[in-house]
């Protein structure tokens, strides 16, 4: 049985941290130096960690998360229908925002 530093020490380095994966390889490293008599492109450097070699070469990596951003479309009719003077006066709740705005003091009730 291992003592529960010996065992915390074996997990902690069987994770692999962003710092021992590049530590650990280094697409630069595998290419040949300018002054090398070794010319030779060895590509199975690269696929042995599973990166295409012509998007490592031309320095694009695959994006993991679509571009947000884009999803707010504003239309003044659906935000006054939805939050507008009277459609906060209709409600028994919208009355109670208007109230609570009125008290607190502010400048602007609604949109």
């Amino acid at each position: 049985m291992l003592s529960l530093i010996g065992r915390n020490s074996l997990q902690w380095s069987s994770k692999r941290t962003i710092t021992s994966i590049v530590s650990s390889f280094s697409p630069i490293s595998s290419l040949p130096q300018p002054g090398s008599s070794n010319l030779t492109f060895r590509p199975s450097a690269f696929a042995s960690i599973g990166v295409p070699v012509v998007s490592t070469l031309l320095g694009f990596t695959q994006r993991r998360w679509k571009s947000r951003g884009n999803t707010f479309q504003p239309s003044t009719l659906k935000r006054k229908r939805r939050v507008g003077f009277l459609a906060r006066a209709r409600s028994r709740t919208g009355q109670n925002i208007l109230k609570r705005r009125r008290d607190k003091g502010r400048w602007y009730l609604t949109y």
